[in-house]
C-alpha cells in the first residue's frame, strides 16, 4: 500500500512538473510570439510616427510654400494695380501732351503769323542808313545785351541780321524799328544797342578791346571778390543786365562767377565799369550784386527755393491779379528786371503773364518783394507794370522755351 502511494505520489508529482513544464514552455512560447508582435508594432508605430514627423515636415514646407505664393499673388495683384494706374496716369499724361503739343503747335502758327506780319512792314524801315544784310551774314545779336532770342527772330524778320547794320542805327531808324517789330519805345536806347553793337562790329576791334581790358584786371581786387579759373565758369548772362558780349570782357577781367561779383562793393562796381568801358551806374541800377548773391544762395537748393516760394503763393490775390495756366505763359524776363531766376520763382507763385503782373497791387508788390526775397522797391523802380502794360497792349507773344 506503501508502494503503491509512493508510486501514486511520483506519477502526480511527475504530471505536475510536466504540466508546470508545460505551462512554463507555453507561456515562454506566447511570451515570444507577443514579444515580437509588440516589436513589430512598436516598429510599425515607429515608422508611422516618422513618416507622420515626414508628413507634418512636408505640410510645413507646403505651408511656406502656400505662403509664399499667397505673398506673390498679393505682390502681382499691387503690381496690377499700380500698373493700371500707371496705365490711367500715362494716359492722362498723354492726352495733356497731346493738348499741350496742339496747343503749341499754335503757338508756334501763332509766332510764325506774328513774324510774317512783321516782315510784311520792310517798307517801313529805310535801309539806306545802315544797310541790309543776309541770312549768310548773321552774328548772333543776342550778344548784345537786352536782345534775347525772341527779340531776334523779330529783328531777322526785317532783315536786321549783322552788329555792324544795328552800330548805325539812327534815333528815326529806332523809331521806325520799335513800329516794325511792336517792342516798347525808350528799351534800345536804354540797353545801349548802338553803342554795344559798334564794338562787336569787328572782330579786329572787338579782340582789341578784350586785350585792352585784360590789361585791366591789375586794378581788380581779387584778394576781395576772390580768384577764379574759366572751367569754374558761371553763365553771366543769367544776371539781368549782362549780356553775351558783357560776359566776354568780364571774363578778359577774370570774373568767371556769381560769387565774384556777390562780393563786389562800390569801389569794386567802379573798378569793373571802367575797366569794361561800360556805362555808369549800369551794374548799380541792374542790381548785379544782389542778383549774383541770390544765386550763389541757390547753388544746390534750387528746388528747396522753389519749393518754398510755392507753398507761399495762397498770400496771392488772384481774384485782383488773374488765373493763367502755365501753357499761356509770357516770357516775363521781357520786363527789364526781371532775370531767369526770378522769372522761375514767380512761376511757382502761378504768375505767368505780363496781364498778371500789370494788375500787381501796391499789396501785391510788397508780398512778391518778401517772398522773392528781392531789394526793397525794385519792382517799382524797374517798373515791373508799366512795361508789362506796354508788353500785353503791343500783344507780344513770345517763342517757345
Amino acid at each position: 500500500m506503501s508502494a503503491r502511494t509512493e508510486a501514486t505520489l511520483i506519477i502526480i508529482s511527475l504530471l505536475l512538473v510536466s504540466a508546470i513544464i508545460g505551462y512554463v514552455t507555453a507561456w515562454l512560447y506566447f511570451r515570444f510570439i507577443h514579444q515580437q508582435e509588440l516589436e513589430a508594432l512598436e516598429a510599425t508605430i515607429a515608422k508611422r510616427e516618422d513618416q507622420i514627423d515626414k508628413l507634418k515636415n512636408q505640410n510645413t514646407s507646403l505651408q511656406k510654400d502656400l505662403d509664399e505664393k499667397d505673398r506673390e499673388l498679393e505682390k502681382l495683384r499691387n503690381e496690377i494695380k499700380n500698373l493700371k494706374g500707371l496705365n490711367t496716369k500715362a494716359e492722362n499724361e498723354n492726352s495733356r501732351i497731346t493738348l499741350k503739343n496742339e496747343k503749341n503747335e499754335q503757338k508756334i502758327s501763332d509766332q510764325e503769323e506774328a513774324l510774317l506780319q512783321i516782315a510784311k512792314r520792310k517798307h517801313l524801315i529805310d535801309y539806306s542808313s545802315f544797310g541790309r544784310a543776309t541770312v549768310d551774314e548773321k552774328d548772333d545779336l543776342q550778344m548784345i545785351s537786352g536782345i534775347g532770342p525772341f527779340i531776334e527772330e523779330r529783328l531777322h524778320a526785317i532783315d536786321i541780321y549783322s552788329f555792324k547794320q544795328i552800330s548805325k542805327f539812327t534815333a528815326k531808324d529806332i523809331e521806325k524799328i520799335n513800329v516794325a517789330i511792336e517792342y516798347f519805345a525808350g528799351r534800345i536806347e536804354r540797353d545801349e544797342w548802338v553803342a554795344q553793337a559798334k564794338e562787336l562790329v569787328q572782330d579786329e576791334i572787338k579782340e582789341a578791346a578784350l586785350n585792352r581790358i585784360r590789361s585791366r584786371n591789375t586794378k581788380i581786387y581779387f584778394e576781395r571778390i576772390g580768384i577764379a579759373q574759366k572751367n569754374e565758369a558761371d553763365n553771366l548772362t543769367v544776371i539781368n543786365g549782362i549780356g553775351g558780349w558783357i560776359e566776354e570782357k568780364l571774363n578778359a577781367l577774370g570774373i568767371f562767377t556769381f560769387r565774384q561779383i556777390a562780393n563786389f562793393n562800390e569801389e569794386d562796381e567802379e573798378i569793373v565799369t571802367e575797366a569794361i568801358d561800360f556805362f555808369p551806374g549800369r551794374i548799380e541800377r541792374d542790381e548785379w550784386v544782389n542778383q549774383a548773391k541770390e544765386l550763389v544762395k541757390v547753388e544746390g537748393k534750387r528746388e528747396v527755393i522753389l519749393e518754398k516760394v510755392k507753398e507761399k503763393k495762397n498770400v496771392i490775390s488772384y481774384n485782383r491779379i488773374g488765373i493763367a495756366p502755365k501753357h499761356y505763359a509770357n516770357n516775363l524776363t521781357l520786363i527789364k528786371g526781371i532775370s531767369p531766376w526770378v522769372e522761375e520763382k514767380l512761376n511757382k507763385l502761378e504768375i505767368y503773364t505780363f496781364a498778371q503782373v500789370s494788375r500787381l497791387t501796391t499789396e501785391d508788390i510788397s508780398a512778391i518783394t518778401e517772398i522773392l526775397e528781392i531789394a526793397p522797391k525794385r519792382i517799382e523802380r524797374d517798373n515791373w507794370i508799366g512795361q508789362a502794360k506796354d508788353l500785353e497792349n503791343n500783344k507780344v507773344t513770345f517763342p517757345l522755351q
